[in-house]
């Protein structure tokens, strides 16, 4: 009996060591990649946070984008015309990690597209990861404007302006 008790303990401790550790990644790879996602200067870095087999949905637009090639397509920072002024290129207000899912709200800035003045754009981003710490499964709701462009809805990115502090 004392035997048994033993090894279910120790088996409770490594388990418990391999959540810890699995938190511990997916929160360091979590930081490094909104970090460069924020700078937009390393897009091999970016992608490499990503799994082989990863899917990304974009909830506004119905984008569903399946495997790491076809991300790499999808985002394209490389040939992409968009201008940020400043370093960052978007501000996270919250994030909340659970397990091996995270989920992160804030905003991109303002930029300008083909000569179009563009955002803010509110957002938030779920990301599910796997065992090694790289990025599954990812839903993004993005909320683009002008309006105009994209519906006819308010434009709650205003919002974001009335939450700057003075």
């Amino acid at each position: 009996m004392r035997r048994s008790v033993s090894l279910l303990f120790l088996v409770f401790c490594l388990a418990a060591c391999q959540s810890t550790s699995s938190t511990s990644t997916i929160q360091h790879n979590v930081s490094q990649y909104f970090d460069i996602y924020s700078n937009r200067t390393d897009f091999d870095a970016f992608m490499s946070f990503y799994a082989e087999d990863a899917q990304l949905q974009d909830l506004v637009y119905g984008n569903h984008i399946r495997g790491k090639e076809a991300l790499r397509e999808f985002f394209r920072w490389d040939a992409d015309p968009i201008r940020f002024e400043g370093s960052s290129s978007l501000v996270i207000s919250e994030q909340v990690i659970q397990g091996n899912h995270v989920v992160t709200r804030g905003h991109f800035v303002e930029f300008d597209y083909l000569q179009q003045k563009m955002g803010p754009w509110r957002f938030v981003i779920w990301q599910e990861f796997n065992e090694r710490g790289k990025i599954i499964r990812q839903e993004d709701w993005i909320n683009y404007t002008p309006k105009e462009s994209f519906s006819w809805g308010q434009n709650l990115n205003n919002l974001i302006l009335k939450m700057q502090p003075d």
